[in-house]
């Protein structure tokens, strides 16, 4: 992308048509924007608009915002997400990015005691529709592009057209996905999200993310007609998606070729427009049952696809007490199994990471916590990374902390929390 900005500056508020950050993910200690935006700055605040003139970014100014580092997301999803400075002691050790997101709803926030600012975002929605009023009224003494995109922003950015837009993008998809892979972090979770399945194999008692619904694989056509319901729903804005999310909660167990058929079918659309420099990714869950049924030449087959391939798989423990306890329906010899097939395709693939979830919680049964230990300890550089999630049941956020920095001294092998965040 190149960087071609107009500018229109009236009343102390600046106007910039074509703005072009970073090009490649970073992990950055300082607010970064990736791919091509444009940007109204007024004394208190910053507003950044997608190409297609929505509402992306809002960050106060210093002497508004304390911590003017920080900042609102919205997501395609409609909901606000704050990112929270968190510090290296904080953020960068418990979840391997300098940044906090923090959720409007409820969700796992276990790091430290910062809620979220609800006040800081409303009056920033309230500057934001004082700035659309300045730009309804001086629209017509803009050049032509700055004057079409600022009656654009009028219009795209009242409450209830992004209500609408949000319910239009959970239409597409076909209801809110409960849950994004943690490893979608590395694209800051700008994502095109695709059903390649439906439902969950196994239903755990402990899980509150998943749906109720059957395991279903819908029709290999289906994929592409979403493909193409999602291009004409974002358009210019597909120029800033880091890779595409093919749900529901077990994608991997549709059939590896399943997988790759639909990645295929995504990647013309996504490479069509796209501005970013990174090899798009391609995240999925895959359920210990699916991730040990795919051969090794389904293993090459994924690993030649023209994406950064991500499965996350739920392991949970590597104890059978506790897999009884958490009505986890897998044995620990198909769990064991699972890591051992994990760390084999990572070392053969480089182009394959294969993250494993387990729980933790004050709530379990001892013999899950020595087994964590041991796991923990025996692992190394090239071990697949581990995402602890701590059970909905324990509360004590201290206590979480703890038992992730003791871990996180004996293993070798990436560790961090896993967030529950929505789309």
């Amino acid at each position: 992308m190149r960087n071609r900005v107009e500018e229109f500056y009236r009343d102390g508020i600046r106007v910039r048509l074509g703005v072009v950050g970073a090009v490649r993910y970073l992990k950055a200690s300082w607010p970064v924007r990736y791919g091509c935006f444009h940007e109204i700055s007024t004394p208190a605040y910053i507003f950044q608009f997608s190409p297609e003139g929505v509402i992306r970014f809002m960050q106060g100014r210093p002497g508004t915002w304390y911590d003017h580092s920080d900042w609102f997301k919205r997501t395609a999803g409609g909901d606000w997400v704050y990112y929270s400075s968190g510090g290296y002691n904080g953020a960068i050790s418990s979840m391997g990015e300098h940044y906090i997101p923090l959720f409007a709803y409820p969700s796992n926030n276990v790091i430290g005691e910062k809620r979220y600012p609800e006040e800081r975002c409303q009056r920033g929605l309230d500057a934001l529709a004082s700035t659309l009023e300045w730009a309804d009224a001086r629209a017509g003494e803009a050049p032509v592009a700055v004057g079409d995109f600022l009656r654009c922003i009028v219009h795209k950015n009242q409450p209830d057209f992004l209500g609408r837009l949000a319910h239009r993008f959970h239409h597409l998809t076909r209801g809110p996905l409960t849950v994004l892979p943690p490893d979608s972090r590395h694209v800051d979770y700008d994502i095109l999200p695709v059903r390649l399945a439906e439902g969950c194999l196994y239903h755990c008692r402990f899980c509150g993310v998943k749906s109720p619904r059957p395991f279903a694989v819908g029709p290999q056509e289906d994929v592409a007609d979403q493909v193409a319901l999602l291009g004409d729903y974002f358009k210019g804005d597909l120029v800033n998606m880091g890779g595409v999310f093919l749900g529901e909660h077990d994608a991997l167990a549709a059939g590896a070729m399943r997988v790759v058929a639909a990645a295929e079918a995504c990647h013309a659309l996504l490479e069509a427009g796209r501005g970013l420099a990174d090899t798009p990714s391609l995240f999925l869950f895959g359920s210990p049952d699916a991730l040990v049924g795919v051969s090794d030449a389904e293993w090459a087959t994924m690993a030649r696809l023209p994406f950064k391939v991500w499965i996350n798989t739920g392991i949970e423990s590597l104890d059978e007490a506790t897999l009884h306890f958490l009505g986890r329906p897998t044995s620990l010899a198909l769990v064991t199994e699972a890591v051992r097939r994990a760390d084999a395709v990572m070392r053969r693939h480089e182009n394959i990471s294969i993250s494993l979830n387990m729980v933790t919680g004050d709530a379990l049964p001892p013999t899950h916590d020595e087994a964590l230990t041991r796991f923990v300890a025996s692992r190394d550089v090239h071990s697949a990374p581990i995402y602890l999630s701590p059970l909905k049941s324990d509360s004590q956020r201290h206590a979480v902390m703890e038992r992730l920095i003791a871990l996180k001294r004996i293993s070798r092998a990436p560790l961090f929390l896993y967030l529950l965040q929505r789309l």
